[in-house]
């Protein structure tokens, strides 16, 4: 390659990679957006709750009344932490299930939709010690995560 030929090559522009790069992320999409995760959850309670409480014609109520509850925590979980970014949300919520479970499993009637079966009655025992169980390592967790981030 004769200098003639450097030089040219030397003259011309580079293509700016930086703007491109910035280009490609400002691309945004609607999975983006901090609402989708609730939004999704709040129609997938919806569809539950339907399920649930209106359509009691199929075999999985239980299954629906209790996936209605879980999806509404975490719609209202996800929505708070997204807009706006509180602390500790998730072990909060994880404390309320254990005591929502435990109220269902010890203080709740014998004739009502979740305790008509014994495994629903286990479930409700084990799922509110579990959750017990989880809300102190998540708040760990958090804790960790957020010491290791700070400068």
């Amino acid at each position: 390659m004769s200098d003639d030929e450097r030089r040219e090559l030397d003259a011309q522009p580079e293509p700016d990679t930086q703007r491109e790069l910035e280009d490609e992320q400002d691309a945004g999409s609607p999975f983006d957006h901090p609402a989708f995760l609730p939004v999704l959850l709040i129609a997938l309670a919806c569809w539950f709750g339907f399920d649930g409480w209106f359509n009691e014609e199929i075999e999985s109520v239980r299954f629906n009344r209790y996936g209605f509850f879980f999806l509404i925590g975490a719609a209202a979980c996800t929505g708070l932490i997204e807009f706006t970014k509180i602390r500790y949300l998730l072990p909060s919520l994880f404390l309320a299930y254990a005591v929502w479970l435990g109220g269902l499993a010890f203080l709740g009637t014998p004739d009502a939709w979740y305790s008509d079966v014994p495994e629903a009655q286990l479930f409700n025992r084990y799922a509110a010690l579990a959750f017990l169980i989880l809300a102190p390592l998540e708040a760990l967790r958090e804790t960790l995560r957020r010491r290791n981030r700070a400068p």
